[in-house]
């Protein structure tokens, strides 16, 4: 059936609170040293990854294709088990001599001490920093979407907390979160997107989880996707169940008013012959981009 897409506005991030960026080396700044106001984004914590084999260890171990992580920039990336499910997903954001992990609060210090098992004798430090801060509205873009604000690593903790803003943008624009949407070892990344995302590296080589990934890729067997869910008329409610023709195509994982995310079986989505429901309601199923075509 013909899923009706939505055009998306981009967000424009203001009234907030004051922070400086994070130094690098030689006290150098991620972006262009600035003051203006920003928001803290205190569900995430701060991984640091630095020395000379930092880049080199976590092209082995991790999603993302470590080469496109330049200083400056922010890519998606995830840890996986060797089944290809995640075990965290994170934001990268490149520095000159390492990286440094945007990462859920909840997952952070298990994540900090897997990495730090499978670093083996690599030449690389791995520190979960309780003063970095992940602010919003400032820094580099968010490859997750255009639509979200900017993101940065500041070294000065702002006044103003801008979770549940930042939650209801991610919602409306279709981002699910780890934690929120998902948890540990109960998807795999292209169920929610990673890929789309630019967060799998599917030519770089092996990492942990590869094997599994591209044989689905290769095979064609990629069938779930975390899609956006609209009502026209009423609030949607978290595991509310998404019907056509009798049958189940997913469950909403988040909800933020009348719109929500979902998991969903795509195979299902395009053999319906009737609209999709909730509950007797008809809602509006919106293909994250690169799949809208």
């Amino acid at each position: 059936m013909r899923v009706e897409v939505m055009n998306r506005m981009r967000f424009i991030a203001s009234g907030l609170n004051h922070a400086r960026p994070l130094g690098q080396k030689n006290g150098q700044c991620h972006m262009p040293c600035m003051s203006q106001p920003v928001p803290h984004l205190s569900d995430r914590r701060v991984i640091t990854i630095r020395g000379p084999e930092s880049r080199d260890f976590l092209q082995r171990v991790i999603t993302t294709d470590m080469k496109r992580c330049s200083p400056g920039t922010i890519q998606a990336g995830a840890l996986l088990t060797p089944q290809g499910k995640i075990i965290c997903d994170f934001l990268i954001h490149g520095e000159d001599e390492g990286v440094v992990l945007d990462v859920p609060a909840d997952a952070a210090e298990s994540l900090a001490k897997r990495l730090s098992l499978y670093r083996l004798r690599a030449k690389a430090d791995i520190l979960l920093d309780a003063e970095a801060f992940v602010v919003s509205g400032t820094g580099a873009p968010d490859p997750r979407s255009a639509t979200l604000p900017l993101r940065a690593i500041v070294s000065e903790k702002p006044g103003l907390d801008g979770v549940q803003d930042q939650t209801d943008l991610e919602i409306t624009h279709g981002v699910p979160a780890f934690g929120r949407d998902y948890g540990e070892a109960a998807v795999f990344p292209t169920d929610v997107n990673l890929d789309l995302y630019g967060g799998i590296g599917w030519k770089k080589g092996c990492f942990i989880g590869q094997e599994v990934l591209s044989r689905m890729k290769r095979r064609g067997t990629i069938r779930k996707r975390t899609v956006s869910i609209a009502s026209a008329d009423r609030d949607l409610a978290i595991n509310g169940a998404i019907m056509a023709d009798g049958t189940p195509l997913g469950t909403l994982t988040s909800t933020a008013g009348k719109t929500a995310l979902a998991l969903i079986r795509l195979d299902r989505l395009d053999a319906a012959q009737e609209p999709p429901m909730i509950d007797g309601h008809p809602v509006i199923i919106t293909l994250p981009p690169g799949l809208a075509d």
